[in-house]
């Protein structure tokens, strides 16, 4: 995993510093913004005040974890919540959270986790293996007070492969899985599988994702849906109490408020202002920009269910009718590099020879809508998001399309309207990402699995090489060598390249935006999408 070395601070030095190795995973890898040596990290971690404010894009009417409500919550569950399990997005490793240790057995099937003593929820509830199990379970028991038919969410945590999962004692719980799955630690520590207080579960019952009690180093003051959450400072946080007394995360209308916002000093962390202003803000006094990493892949989702995008010619003819160069200096303003295939350079197993795939080859287009069988002008529908770097994205994309024999239409959605209209199958084209919610190559290679195809704008479980597919997937999650899984993800790579069901278009290196005024900002786990920020400091 590459990453800018040259300002980070090293483990060793932080222990050195009095920094807690508890703490450790909520400091900040960088100490950009002033240039703090580890000493002076250290104290400013004990220093608390202040009230931070990050912009998100939008807030869902819930903090429910068992749904997908959208970013504005993920990064709310993200500061309010712990799970057993942190992932560290620098090394790529597991590490305690909930769980002080664990051990695995030599099947790769149990997994015994001892808790971490005095952790609390907010509420003041002891967080015991019996609470722990429960927040589990709630999702599929439909006894429990708590419970809403259809949270999906519970199968990202690995719930779907569980044999069993139960409470020891009060300090231990044992999971048990029908098949060795490599990835089922990072797995946990998504936001569904972060335990919730069973004292708010059976207070507030099914209404809990607006009066949520998590155990994570915030608690949630006020939520107010569609709009913000306030949080304060939880001074029972086994971590020690986060720096920030108060961290508001409010969702703005459009990139012009958050970028208002930002500069007028109303924000102070954002990670959704408009890309074409970074020139800018490079050369001011109160705002700071780093690059990120690059997490997040974007694509072109071709419906293989469909006549025309089912035609693997017509797919081929797509990838090499398009210019990313032109894509990633005229959409995402430089923030990103030249794709390779669903993995990033920051999984494990990628390839970056794949990356030739991903070239502009107009002869190579042509020839492909010739061999099709389809007579020019194809007529085609493009969908996407009418948000962020989207619109300008397709518009690059139809003017390559149409160079080579497409007839483009254009298809702008609200994001409601995009997922319904990808759920109903009738999408042609739909311009995506995947983000990296936890550090593993199963992260992104999931959605390529024939069970998840049809969210994932493909439909590609109609190929004949779905169960080819399905089979090299669940053999990347069953294998513990991590040489032998590099092998396995490889073959991945390959063969959805072969198929072409992704026309992948970038790796986003995005933008984070924050006041100057912050310190120990965490950039590398924030571009993921995944952002604590109970380690950042006023300098």
């Amino acid at each position: 995993m590459a990453h800018r070395n040259q300002q980070r601070i090293s483990r060793r030095q932080l222990l050195q510093s009095g920094v807690s190795a508890a703490g450790l995973f909520a400091l900040a890898p960088l100490a950009k913004a002033a240039k703090m040596t580890p000493q002076a990290l250290a104290a400013a971690a004990q220093a608390n005040g202040g009230v931070l404010v990050f912009a998100a894009e939008s807030m869902g009417e819930t903090l429910e974890p068992g749904l997908w409500n959208g970013f504005g919550s993920i990064h709310v569950t993200d500061n309010i919540g712990e799970g057993l399990i942190r992932s560290n997005f620098v090394s790529g490793e597991p590490m305690p959270g909930l769980a002080q240790s664990w051990t695995i057995s030599d099947d790769g099937l149990t997994y015994t986790f001892t808790l971490r003593a005095g952790a609390t929820f907010h509420d003041g509830t002891p967080v015991t293996a019996p609470a722990v199990v429960r927040s589990f379970t709630r999702m599929t028991d439909d006894t429990d007070p708590s419970y809403i038919p259809g949270l999906y969410m519970a199968s990202s945590h690995g719930s779907t492969n569980f044999a069993s999962i139960e409470a020891l004692d009060d300090t231990t719980v044992r999971i048990v899985l029908n098949a060795p799955d490599a990835t089922q630690l990072h797995r946990l520590a998504r936001p569904s599988a972060m335990p919730i207080s069973p004292a708010a579960l059976d207070a507030f019952g099914t209404n809990v994702g607006t009066q949520m009690v998590m155990a994570g180093p915030f608690a949630l003051e006020r939520f107010v849906p569609g709009q913000e959450a306030v949080l304060r400072a939880f001074d029972g946080y086994y971590g020690g109490r986060p720096a920030v007394d108060t961290l508001v995360i409010r969702a703005y209308p459009d990139e012009a408020s958050i970028l208002a916002a930002l500069e007028a000093g109303e924000v102070q962390f954002t990670l959704y202002a408009p890309f074409t202003a970074v020139p800018r803000l490079r050369n001011s006094d109160t705002v700071a920009v780093d690059v990120g990493s690059p997490f997040v892949d974007l694509f072109l989702g071709c419906n293989c269910s469909l006549e025309l995008t089912g035609s693997r010619d017509i797919r081929y003819a797509i990838n090499y009718a398009i210019n990313r160069e032109n894509l990633i200096i005229g959409a995402l303003n430089g923030f990103g590099e030249l794709p390779s295939s669903i993995l990033s350079p920051t999984d494990l197993g990628f390839d970056d020879s794949f990356r030739a795939i991903s070239t502009q080859n107009l002869e190579l287009a042509a020839q492909h809508i010739a061999a099709s069988g389809f007579s020019t002008p194809i007529n085609i529908e493009l969908s996407y998001e009418n948000n962020r770097f989207w619109p300008l994205m397709a518009q690059l994309i139809k003017a390559d399309l149409d160079g080579v024999g497409f007839n483009v239409t254009l298809d702008p959605l609200d994001p409601g309207s995009f997922w319904g209209k990808a759920g109903d199958g009738n999408m042609q084209l739909g311009l995506n990402q995947r983000s990296t919610f936890v550090p593993d190559p199963n992260d992104k290679a999931t959605i390529l699995h024939s069970v998840t195809s049809p969210g994932a704008l493909t439909y590609h479980e109609t190929l004949a090489s779905a169960p080819q597919m399905d089979a090299l997937i669940d053999a990347g999650i069953a294998e513990q060598d991590p040489a032998a899984r590099i092998q396995i993800y490889r073959q991945i790579q390959q063969l959805a390249i072969d198929e072409m069901m992704y026309v992948y278009l970038a790796y986003l290196t995005p933008p984070v935006f924050y006041s100057r005024s912050l310190a120990n900002v965490p950039s590398d786990s924030a571009s993921s999408g995944r952002v604590n920020l109970s380690g950042v400091t006023f300098a």
